[in-house]
């Protein structure tokens, strides 16, 4: 029986081995990335310890990653990254383990500049800020569609839109969560006099994004100057709804 458990242990490790030793590039380009619409300019080391820059995904710059991860992870059924990304648009660290059935992210802390994002109306883009996620998890099952989502969030959009009009308006917080497989991030916030915010980001099917902002309870005059940027009516409250172009992922 020792004398098995030692072949055993000598074959996992020449398997491991063998596998540690595969170019990022050659598994990048046998991964169907391409025909999900991301490309990139260079993609150095192995699978288990490399850096890609140049990310683009759908036209649409998308910064670099630095990959390391751990052929042990194979003995558990999947495999498991520990990711590093940056971009203009900002940055983030996760750790992803990728499994037949599929995709786990865990660990997710990052900020993004969202007046860089696609599906931002031009006026609330002006106004900037900075969307944070902090222990953040989600999980894609294997057609891509969103599962299980928490964590926490927080944005400082409208706590700036109020610096504008003379307001102190809230930061908004929230939760991401899987609805009908698509990913969102519902985030809320209640004003000193009882105004209402709320706002969600949601990711497409076809890999866009989109903002929903709904406010209810305002002063006759910041209503009044919302409605300058597009809000239209909408139950109790007003609405502006803004999805990314495709023309904007070219």
């Amino acid at each position: 029986m020792k004398r098995i458990a030692l072949i055993l242990v000598f074959a996992a490790a020449l398997i491991v081995g063998l596998v540690s030793g595969i170019p990022l590039s050659f598994a990048m380009r046998n991964a169907g990335l391409i025909e999900q619409g991301i490309g990139w300019q260079q993609a150095r080391g192995t699978i288990w310890h490399g850096q890609v820059t140049g990310l683009v995904y759908r036209g649409t710059p998308a910064g670099a990653l630095d990959i390391r991860s751990s052929p042990l992870s194979l003995f558990t059924g999947s495999v498991g990254s520990d990711i590093n990304w940056g971009a203009p648009t900002g940055r983030a660290r996760l750790r992803v383990s990728i499994s037949p059935s599929s995709v786990n992210l865990s660990n997710l802390g990052a900020e993004v500049d969202i007046s860089r994002l696609d599906g931002i109306h031009d006026e609330l883009r002006r106004v900037g800020g900075t969307l944070k996620l902090s222990n953040a998890a989600i999980r894609l099952g294997r057609n891509g569609q969103c599962t299980s989502a928490n964590g926490s969030a927080q944005l400082d959009l409208v706590s700036r839109l109020g610096v504008q009009y003379g307001r102190d308006w809230p930061m908004l917080t929230g939760s991401p969560v899987c609805t009908d497989g698509t990913l969102k991030l519902p985030l809320s916030g209640d004003g000193q006099n009882g105004e209402r915010f709320e706002i969600t980001l949601s990711t497409l099917p076809d890999g866009r994004t989109s903002m929903d902002l709904h406010v209810e309870k305002l002063d006759p005059q910041a209503t009044a100057a919302l409605a300058t940027l597009g809000f239209t009516k909408s139950g109790n409250g007003y609405t502006l709804r803004r999805e990314a172009a495709r023309n904007e992922e070219n």
